[in-house]
């Protein structure tokens, strides 16, 4: 991994970028996340949390496994909404699992707005000058993440695995089945087909918290199809890009921006 001098925690800050320097803002929330503890996993889309004294249902934005996790007990940050079509006004966005404390963002959502805002203020050395930047993009029967300035992006938040030595306190379950990837196979599938008109493609894998080099799990079948697809790609223009963030209460802020191509290969 390339070695990135982490940023100060102050609004604005310098950083240096391919020779480039450029001012970085903070992704802020709208409103300061609160803390709480997990009390349960209710289904796939709730979670049990305790805030202060009242036990609250909020919506899990993660339908599948979180790592190996067994969430009673675990410490989360969570935020709020006022909207009326919401089942629950409290969403998780955040765990800590670990001795120093680190929030692991869980927001897919999050995580495509932290990169929007970043694409905006020429933060992300992927598209170090971005000039359009498109969202939702239909593809025949597919949608990808982003269109900047004619070059297509999947954002992925990998969360299957975590890359952080949870606490002995914190129960974890055995993995008995394989993690089903058809999705994103499919998004990967629709990127690539967009590599013969533009010459250029970006999958930028996004974690929320400090995570080494991403390069999937070859021992696992499905991860292996993925490799594959991503190395045959290589060759016509995909780029593979990693995006890692601090998530703290007020906000996120970058830690670094760094192409992992080269590990694909």
């Amino acid at each position: 991994m390339h070695d990135f001098t982490r940023l100060g925690r102050q609004r604005h800050v310098r950083a240096q970028h391919d020779g480039h320097t450029r001012r970085l803002t903070m992704y802020r929330f709208a409103l300061d996340l609160q803390e709480g503890i997990i009390l349960k996993r209710r289904n796939r889309f709730v979670m049990d949390v305790l805030i202060g004294d009242t036990v609250v249902a909020c919506h899990c934005p993660v339908t599948g496994r979180i790592g190996d996790l067994v969430f009673d007990g675990v410490p989360c940050l969570i935020s709020t909404t006022n909207d009326p079509r919401r089942n629950t006004a409290f969403t998780v966005e955040a765990i800590s699992i670990d001795t120093d404390r680190q929030w692991i963002g869980i927001h897919q959502g999050r995580a495509n707005d932290f990169v929007a805002y970043c694409l905006n203020t020429d933060a992300l050395p992927v598209f170090p000058y971005s000039k359009h930047v498109e969202r939702e993009q239909v593809i025949g029967t597919s949608r990808l993440d982003f269109k900047v300035d004619g070059v297509y992006m999947e954002v992925k938040a990998p969360l299957t695995e975590l890359f952080v030595t949870p606490l002995p306190r914190f129960e974890r379950r055995a993995v008995t089945r394989p993690i089903e990837t058809d999705r994103l196979i499919r998004h990967l599938e629709t990127l690539i087909a967009t590599l013969p008109a533009t010459k250029r493609a970006v999958l930028l894998y996004v974690f929320l918290y400090d995570a080494p080099v991403f390069t999937g799990n070859p021992n696992r079948k499905q991860d292996a199809r993925i490799r594959q697809l991503i190395r045959d790609a290589i060759t016509n223009g995909l780029e593979i890009w990693q995006v890692n963030g601090e998530l703290s209460r007020e906000g996120i802020r970058l830690i670094r921006c760094v192409e992992t191509t080269n590990h694909f290969k």
